[in-house]
């Protein structure tokens, strides 16, 4: 609540000051006054689009941008920040010497039909960049994350070993100092973090992370570029005597010897020491990509080779990528992509022992007028695990459109149908899932903007599930500065399959909106 009050008052203070006192910059902006009205039945768990919708008066937006001389610049921006779904944003900057950043976000969740049961996340960050010198950056950040509020015991009626309920709390903070000159530079961070949480201290954990990176052209070939990154970090678990060592070796070159054509390859090498059972696992990984661009699209092919070694398991990986995009002018754009990723488990002792997977993606889009657009996408993907007898296949197709019409409005629509087929030792489990989404806007009076839209789910096979949002909204321009808004949406969920799983809401947004322009 006093988070609440303070961020109420801030905003309206500055709105009162720029209004009242003289302004030696500039202040172009937008405040909205509104209340929300939810009308809601059934289980709240069920749709994660209402989890932050709240009833009640709402300061909808306070959103400032403005000048304080020529050089210095800020944006402010709040919403609903007397809600439990606040959320906020403020960037200061001095063009080519300094900046500032600062963002607060509120979220719940929703884990019990009757919304009783919920957890709330808090997260605050704060970033600053200084460039002192042409040649020099420095830069900070501090971020705060908390959660707070209960859970539901997994399975339900029994009593989970997490507890019921959260109260942790994640803090981050890194300091950098960046170095640059021409295509030469480098960087040193320092990174910690600190988790606490009040219901279990034994989870409590630190982190700390140094690294540092370089970036030069070759001295024998100018055409090839070395980057190098290293880094080594500690984690501790506070209370117990458990703790382990992270150290990383990455190196990328890339060689242009003509415009058209770039060879890159990447080496890492990760290695992971727990001090507390004197295991260690080492993980080294190669990439190799060519790319071949011409004046209307490209070619890229590469291959990767991974190794990963615990102790007491031997695996490796082989990796195939390959794809190719053309585009001709603006008329048409095409992108067909190609993956395969093998597992091998060289001793037999994982869980899953060998996987294979693949993926391919295909897209098309023409615009054959300035305001028509189609598209049409074709996607695969296929994991299978031979040594278990368990394969995982899905294909997506989707398709869309866009017309605009000047004057008018626009028309827009997307449909997407995808099947997804699992079959293991026991039984096989099959879904066919589809998803509509449409959206109209008119603006041919004056003043007057209207919109409308729908978004329809099905999903189908062995499960039977329906889900639809739909929307209507409309905004009507007085004096020129002055808005008034209204939108209405509908949710509706129904569960088929499991009983008395269905959920549907109404929700109406009326706001008074007014722009401010003080010079």
């Amino acid at each position: 609540m006093r988070t609440t009050k303070i961020a109420t008052m801030c905003g309206l203070l500055i709105v009162t000051l720029a209004a009242s006192a003289p302004w030696a910059g500039t202040l172009n902006g937008t405040v909205k006054l509104g209340g929300i009205f939810l009308d809601e039945e059934g289980d709240r768990s069920a749709v994660q689009e209402t989890y932050n919708i709240y009833d009640g008066f709402s300061v909808t937006q306070i959103r400032l941008n403005g000048t304080l001389d020529p050089r210095h610049t800020f944006m402010l921006d709040l919403r609903e920040i007397n809600l439990g779904a606040r959320r906020g944003d403020l960037v200061y900057r001095v063009p080519g010497t300094f900046k500032l950043t600062a963002g607060y976000d509120q979220h719940r969740q929703i884990f019990s039909p009757d919304g009783g049961v919920n957890a709330e996340r808090k997260d605050l960050r704060v970033g600053a960049h200084l460039t002192p010198l042409a040649w020099l950056g420095l830069s900070g950040s501090f971020g705060y994350l908390a959660r707070d509020g209960d859970r539901l015991p997994y399975p339900l009626g029994t009593v989970s070993s997490l507890g019921t309920r959260y109260d942790n709390a994640l803090k981050t903070g890194d300091v950098t100092a960046d170095i640059r000159k021409d295509r030469r530079g480098g960087a040193v961070s320092y990174r910690v973090s600190d988790y606490s949480d009040v219901l279990d201290p034994a989870a409590d954990r630190t982190g700390r992370l140094v690294s540092a990176r370089l970036y030069a052209p070759s001295p024998f070939c100018d055409k090839w570029t070395h980057f190098l990154r290293g880094a080594y970090g500690v984690r501790k678990l506070s209370n117990r005597d458990l703790d382990y060592t992270l150290a990383n070796l990455q190196y990328t070159g890339v060689v242009q010897p003509t415009g058209a054509f770039q060879l890159k390859y990447n080496f890492e090498a990760n290695r992971v020491d727990n001090k507390s059972n004197l295991l260690t696992t080492d993980r080294f990984q190669n990439n190799f990509d060519a790319t071949y661009s011409y004046k209307r699209g490209r070619v890229t092919g590469g291959y990767g080779y991974e190794i990963a070694d615990d102790d007491r398991t031997l695996t490796s990986y082989h990796t195939w990528r390959a794809g190719t995009a053309f585009r001709y002018e603006k008329y048409v754009s095409a992108k067909l992509d190609y993956a395969s990723r093998v597992k091998k488990d060289q001793e037999e002792l994982t869980l899953l022992k060998d996987v294979e997977a693949t993926q391919i993606r295909a897209k098309l889009q023409v615009q054959p007028h300035d305001a028509v657009a189609l598209g049409l996408g074709y996607s695969r993907r296929q994991r299978e695990f031979p040594d278990i007898g368990v394969t995982a296949d899905g294909d997506v197709i989707d398709a869309f459109g866009r017309y605009t019409c000047n004057g008018w409005g626009a028309l827009s629509g997307d449909y997407s149908v995808s099947t997804d087929d699992y079959e293991d030792l026991a039984r096989g489990f099959h879904t066919r899932s589809q998803l509509v989404t449409g959206r109209v806007e008119f603006d041919r009076i004056r003043n007057v903007r209207l919109a409308g839209g729908v978004t329809y789910v099905s999903v189908g096979r062995d499960l039977d599930i329906e889900k639809s949002v739909v929307f209507l909204e409309g905004a009507y321009t007085l004096l020129n500065d002055y808005h008034v808004e209204v939108k209405y949406n509908v949710y509706n969920y129904d569960d088929y399959v499991l009983t008395n799983r269905y959920y549907t809401a109404n929700v109406v947004r009326i706001n008074l909106a007014y722009d401010l322009h003080l010079k």
